[in-house]
């Protein structure tokens, strides 16, 4: 896992409560992560972004904010293949994604 690597973790999906997610970290990893209320929050700093879920916010997020927000050189792992792959290109953004989109893998 990340965290057994010592990576620092912001962490967002509007679907789980933040009692929820800390619930299923290991409780001796305090400090290397963060909940965050928001996208664009969780992105400050960050080296990548991983996609996990296929919630609508993601789709419509501002992605030049994020991508502002973010360092270099900016990484989105999309693992539902949801967002605008040509779009965060064009911004910027290093893309990986895996998964199906309207039945194309």
């Amino acid at each position: 896992m990340l965290l057994d690597q010592g990576a620092q973790l912001a962490i967002y999906d509007p679907m789980v409560p933040e009692s929820q997610v800390r619930e299923k970290l290991d409780a001796g990893k305090d400090g290397s992560y963060v909940v965050c209320t928001d996208a664009v929050t969780a992105a400050v700093d960050a080296q990548a972004i991983v996609v996990l879920t296929p919630w609508p916010e993601f789709r419509s997020a501002n992605w030049h904010i994020v991508f502002d927000m973010m360092g270099r050189p900016a990484r989105v792992f999309d693992g539902h293949n949801v967002l605008d792959r040509q779009l965060l290109e064009h911004i910027g953004f290093v893309v990986t994604t895996v998964g199906v989109r309207n039945g194309v893998v």
